[in-house]
């Protein structure tokens, strides 16, 4: 085998761990603000958020605006990852390492909705910058 490819592989099978450990941390962290926003608790997910979320929204805003989007929803009986997509810039937001979590959430009265989560790294601790749902 060429030097050159077995030190690309070799590279690769020593990153591998890190990538999936930092998307795990990634998703802990979407889980644990999904988890606020699923108990009401939304000044605590204003406070885990980041900066990037934090900045153009009050604790009360954010209540306001979630609250709104999932308004006939009712409450969270399920939720399965479908995607996780790794970005490296994001529309208006500073280059950084973000990933974009779609998930596929049943919830008491609307069994179909995709809600998209987008953390990104910051100061190395995972922060929850976006959020939308379909």
């Amino acid at each position: 085998m060429p030097k050159t490819l077995t030190c690309f592989i070799t590279t690769l099978l020593l990153l591998a761990p890190y990538a999936q450990a930092n998307s795990d941390a990634a998703e802990a962290a979407v889980l644990a603000w999904l988890e606020a926003i699923d108990s009401g608790e939304y000044e605590l997910a204003w406070e885990e958020a980041s900066p990037l979320l934090q900045r153009p929204l009050s604790p009360s805003m954010l209540e306001r605006t979630i609250s709104a989007a999932r308004r006939d929803f009712g409450v969270v009986e399920s939720r399965r990852r479908t995607r996780v997509i790794n970005e490296t810039s994001m529309p208006g937001a500073p280059k950084n390492d973000y990933r974009e979590f779609t998930y596929h959430t049943h919830f008491s009265n609307k069994p179909s909705i995709t809600e998209i989560i987008t953390p990104h790294l910051e100061e190395g601790v995972w922060r929850v910058s976006g959020y939308y749902v379909k």
